[in-house]
């Protein structure tokens, strides 16, 4: 009974920030969004995808398919998403439905395959790392970002976060060749936007469970702006160590040189 009545509480909550969330939605370019500080760098993504677009570039767990209208024309754009996606309510439309742990690609006749916000949502993301380096051709490029600190999202198929040393491990077994490993987003203005979604979140909370803590609620609001606009100027003057970042920027390429290893390996046994 406990069980059920915890699932029914998460299920209600998850409702009402999905509610909140909507209403916010035109607020996100301005300090009035919770998660400002962090929605403000998603045209950062968007632009470094851009820059390293060509040929035929898949977008394995595509989501909203925000890429598709981002990308050169000369980029041939295909969109793969599967279907438990879809029904969290992603409004975007897939080219195919597929697993990313088995591409319905054939294989080496990919120029780029971008995972944005994917492998933390697989339960065996070596999987969609090896298939994006078979389905890659020789010298193609995987693009990935993934968050380190951030809140669960999109439960209960949120399921891992890597440090950059996980990342080259869990690249390299599959044949890559890391050329780019970038944390993304000032600590001081992640570690504000923490305290701000932990709030918010606290707030929704409170909403749901009618209690006096929904009297803080003018607080929060005006806390809201004034803690992203303290975050925002104190990331523009201070150093940014790297000891907490939000995300990693991942650009991997698939070695010919493993390929070429593997065969002479096996001429070797022979």
């Amino acid at each position: 009974m406990r069980g059920q009545s915890n699932s029914r509480s998460y299920r209600i909550v998850t409702s009402v920030v999905r509610i909140l969330q909507r209403w916010l939605r035109p607020f996100e370019r301005t300090p009035l969004h919770p998660q400002w500080l962090v929605l403000r760098h998603r045209g950062e993504i968007e632009r470094w995808v851009n820059a390293q677009a060509r040929g035929t570039l898949v977008d394995v767990g595509c989501g909203n398919g925000r890429l598709r209208d981002a990308l050169p024309s000369s980029v041939r754009y295909l969109g793969i998403d599967y279907p438990t996606t879809v029904a969290l309510g992603y409004s975007g439309s897939a080219d195919i439905l597929g697993d990313a742990a088995a591409l319905p690609i054939a294989d080496a006749c990919v120029d780029v395959v971008v995972l944005l916000d994917v492998l933390e949502h697989l339960p065996d993301p070596a999987l969609a790392v090896a298939e994006a380096a078979r389905i890659l051709r020789e010298g193609g490029r995987c693009l990935v970002h993934v968050p380190f600190l951030y809140p669960l999202h999109d439960e209960p198929h949120d399921y891992q976060r890597w440090t950059r040393y996980g990342l080259e491990r869990l690249f390299a077994s599959a044949g890559f060749k890391l050329t780019e490993i970038r944390e993304t987003v000032h600590p001081v203005e992640l570690g504000t936007a923490l305290v701000v979604m932990a709030l918010t979140s606290a707030l929704a909370s409170a909403i749901e469970h009618r209690g006096a803590a929904i009297l803080l609620a003018p607080v929060v609001v005006a806390l809201v702006p004034l803690l992203n606009l303290f975050g925002w100027v104190s990331a523009a003057v201070l150093p940014a160590p790297a000891l907490m970042p939000f995300s990693y920027r991942v650009i991997a390429e698939k070695d010919s040189l493993q390929g070429m290893s593997c065969l002479s390996e096996q001429r070797s046994l022979l």
